[in-house]
């Protein structure tokens, strides 16, 4: 039973929320404890010192009284301070129970010193003082009943020995009552603190469970925010912080809203998996993150597509842009592999207030589009003129959908003639559109556009078909050059028909060209390449257009499969430049070094075509020679003396110099 006794006195403080719980209730209690205890105190001092000697009523009192004092005053003095840790409430619980017993022990003995001076009056004074004094005291220490306990230990036994020593039966009556009034306080203060403690349990429980739920709250509301692949805020965090942004007019001029999209991300992903893909993403997030430091908030969209808040006005932000495109161009290694990808961003200033998220968005994905159209691996800011540009474009686009390419669709041949003779020996076909809703269409508008999507395959088939049949019409040794974009080049289904049309149509390949340009074919020159192998080994010829620009190097000359150079347009216009003069008889003389014809493009003026002529350049191409021809036309031009156009033939006997 004492092993029992004694190890729920080493319980005080144990648990530590129990223990916090209880020193605040004794912040409120012990104030109260020490007040009483000093007022009733005070009141019998006073009173006895009429019959009790000075040591009694004033030496002894002085000591208990300060004793008292103190701890009165330390317990008003913490009363507003936070809760302490549990080790140092468990501290306190433990300093309040031995001074209980201490301070009970000296106030029970110092009160029945009393009883032998004085009368019966005197005496029931005493009486009243203890049994009232522990009653109270019981009730203050509600929340620690061990400390309950050691005080009625400590004041009970003396207190009714010494009131059933005095020999009356009033006495006896009285301390009989007060143990029982006690024991029964007693046990009612540790019903009640069981009452108490499974309280506090409650109530620890449901914070814990508060906190789980704001915890999963936040993880939710994290979860819901965040992209689990990249850890960046997600599309729907994105959404949520564009509508806080067109909301707050202060941050007009100081934000940009920004749309990245991955270059060449998809070949990756098919080439190398998912896996390499997944990994790819996460060295990219990172990259940007590194760039952007504090002054953006990055987002990922989805799939290869990614969000950004600049918090800088444009000209900073484009600035910050710029870097980004720069630092994701730069090799990432994965698996010893060498991957290279880039982006192209889409800016739009925060510079009206009354724009909204949607507006916002729409301007951000306007400047994209148009950044991977026509200038992949840059960065557009959103203009009025670019939204006219882009909105022409979608225009287009809606059309191209329901394009019949059989009926809509016509086609024009350019002649290309021998600058010596001014013989016509073939033609560049040349598909035109007039639209309905838009009128007539430029080619280098709707061909862009159709080669986002599967439209340009028929074009191209059509086109070819057409050019076949032309083909068939026209002399044996002429020829006719179709252009096939890079989405043909990279379409295995469409060089597949292109090569079924032109064996069905049993004309010699030889007398079909099959025109390709640089750029086309730097977007997958391998893909390219290969496509144009096939090609050429099915009799076909090849030629490269618009040489001397884009990606122009030897390198290409050499690597790729080509029986013709057509030289860019641009060096006919600016032949008198001796810069322009020079790069074109290089042109030349390289064509003839490594035995390819060679096709001077763009040729107006009687004096570029004798230029050209001088150079060795042996085909020309131009309005001088001709502007394209309704098919009927070229047809009859051929058919007739010389196939030659009157500019060309006296210009190829020297009346053009």
């Amino acid at each position: 039973m004492l092993d029992s006794l004694f190890g729920w006195f080493r319980e005080i403080g144990r648990d530590p929320i129990l223990a916090q719980a209880q020193i605040a209730q004794m912040r409120r209690q012990l104030p109260l404890l020490y007040s009483l205890l000093l007022i009733n105190s005070i009141s019998i001092a006073w009173s006895q010192s009429q019959t009790a000697p000075l040591l009694l009523t004033l030496s002894i009192p002085a000591v208990l009284f300060s004793a008292t004092s103190v701890r009165l005053i330390y317990w008003v003095r913490i009363r507003r301070k936070p809760i302490p840790e549990p080790e140092e409430a468990r501290r306190q619980l433990r300093t309040v129970t031995w001074l209980a017993a201490a301070s009970s022990t000296a106030y029970v003995i110092w009160a029945l010193s009393f009883l032998q001076y004085g009368g019966p009056v005197e005496q029931a004074q005493i009486a009243l003082y203890i049994s009232t004094t522990v009653v109270a005291c019981i009730f203050c220490l509600f929340h620690l009943p061990q400390a309950a306990l050691v005080v009625s230990a400590c004041v009970l036994p003396g207190f009714l020995i010494s009131l059933i020593a005095q020999g009356r039966m009033t006495f006896a009556a009285l301390a009989a009552n007060v143990l029982l009034v006690v024991l029964v306080l007693l046990r009612v203060l540790f019903n009640s603190f069981e009452s108490f403690r499974t309280e506090v349990a409650a109530r620890e429980k449901l914070a814990r469970q508060h906190d789980e739920m704001v915890r999963l709250n936040e993880e939710n509301h994290t979860l819901a925010h965040t992209d689990t692949l990249t850890q960046l805020a997600n599309r729907r965090r994105f959404l949520e912080d564009l509508s806080e942004l067109t909301a707050d007019s202060t941050r007009v001029g100081t934000t940009t809203v920004g749309v990245i999209d991955l270059d060449r991300f998809k070949p990756v992903n098919d080439t190398f998996g998912h896996h390499i893909g997944d990994q790819l993403l996460q060295q990219i997030s990172y990259r940007l993150r590194k760039i952007v430091g504090p002054y953006a908030t990055l987002y990922r969209l989805g799939g290869d597509e990614f969000g950004i808040l600049i918090h800088l006005p444009s000209t900073e932000a484009e600035r910050l842009g710029e870097r980004l495109c720069q630092g994701v161009a730069a090799p990432i290694f994965l698996d010893d592999r060498e991957l290279s990808v880039g982006v192209s961003i889409g800016l739009a200033p925060f510079a009206e207030a009354e724009l909204s998220e949607r507006e916002l968005w729409e301007r951000a994905d306007q400047a994209l589009y148009h950044a991977k159209r026509h200038m992949p691996g840059s960065l557009v800011t959103y203009t009025r003129d670019l939204d006219t540009l882009v909105r022409a474009e979608q225009k287009i686009e809606v059309e191209l959908r329901s394009l019949n390419v059989e009926n809509d669709l016509y086609v024009c041949v350019q002649p290309i003639s021998k600058s010596t003779t001014g013989d016509i020996v073939g033609g560049e076909v040349l598909v035109r559109w007039t639209n309905a809703r838009l009128g007539p269409v430029p080619p280098h508008k709707f061909i862009a556009v159709a080669e986002r999507s599967s439209v340009i395959h028929r074009i191209t088939l059509s086109v070819i078909e057409r050019a076949l049949k032309i083909l068939k019409q026209l002399p044996e040794n002429f020829s006719v050059s179709v252009n096939i974009s890079a989405c043909d080049l990279n379409s295995p289904d469409t060089m597949e028909r292109v090569l079924l049309a032109v064996r069905e149509s049993g004309l010699d390949p030889g007398r079909m060209w099959i025109e390709v340009t640089e750029t086309a074919v730097m977007r997958d020159v391998d893909s390219a390449v290969d496509a144009l192998r096939k090609l050429r080994r099915a009799g076909m010829k090849i030629a490269l257009d618009d040489f001397g620009t884009g990606y122009s190097s030897l390198s290409n000359l050499h690597r790729l499969p080509l029986d013709r150079v057509k030289i860019d347009q641009s060096f006919a216009s600016e032949l008198q430049d001796s810069y322009s003069n020079s790069i074109a008889l290089a042109v030349v003389s390289l064509c003839q070094t490594l035995q390819l014809s060679c096709v001077a493009e763009g040729v107006e003026t009687g004096e570029q075509a004798a230029s050209f002529r001088a150079m060795g350049c042996e085909l020309l191409q131009g309005y001088y020679i001709s502007k394209p021809l309704p098919v009927t036309q070229f047809l009859a031009l051929a058919s007739s003396t010389g196939g030659q156009t009157p500019d060309a033939k006296r210009h190829a006997h020297g009346g053009g110099q």
